[in-house]
């Protein structure tokens, strides 16, 4: 039985090795990093938590992985592995980050990381419908995180 647990929090991927981080381990590792990168941890932990709910083995519509839930394309643009959990978390960041100093606001940099930066920028600015509801719960989370004192 201790085997089946610690085969449990332990996953190996061939050729990319990923270790299954807690919840809490992974919060900690986007706080330190976005902390390094002059990025409110507290926007970032909302993106992880509604993209995986924290979990590095999440794979999404289109084949988007890990806790932020990155495209390959994006992942190779940004020059990370999307598989590793750290480069994960670095490449969520980053991306975010791109989209704030494009857009210069919290709310249209979500819509742009949910529906890219062409999709804000054709809909002149203002957050398209389909993106509307994602940003109002990434918005609502951030709140909460804010007011733990993150």
């Amino acid at each position: 039985m201790k085997y089946l647990i610690l085969l449990s929090t332990i996953m190996f991927i061939f050729g990319n090795t990923v270790f299954a981080a807690s919840t809490d381990e992974v919060k900690q590792n986007i706080i330190k990093q976005a902390n390094s990168m002059g990025v409110e941890p507290a926007i970032v932990l909302s993106i992880a938590k509604t993209e995986s709910g924290f979990n590095q083995s999440a794979k999404g519509y289109g084949g988007h992985i890990g806790v932020f839930q990155l495209s390959h394309s994006t992942a190779k643009h940004l020059g990370i592995d999307p598989y590793n959990l750290d480069d994960n978390i670095k490449g969520g960041i980053m991306y975010y980050k791109n989209m704030y100093d494009r857009f210069g606001s919290m709310e249209l940099a979500v819509a742009a990381y949910n529906s890219g930066p062409e999709a804000i920028r054709r809909n002149h600015n203002i957050i398209p419908k389909h993106s509307k509801a994602f940003v109002s719960k990434i918005m609502s989370d951030y709140k909460y995180y804010k007011n733990q004192g993150i």
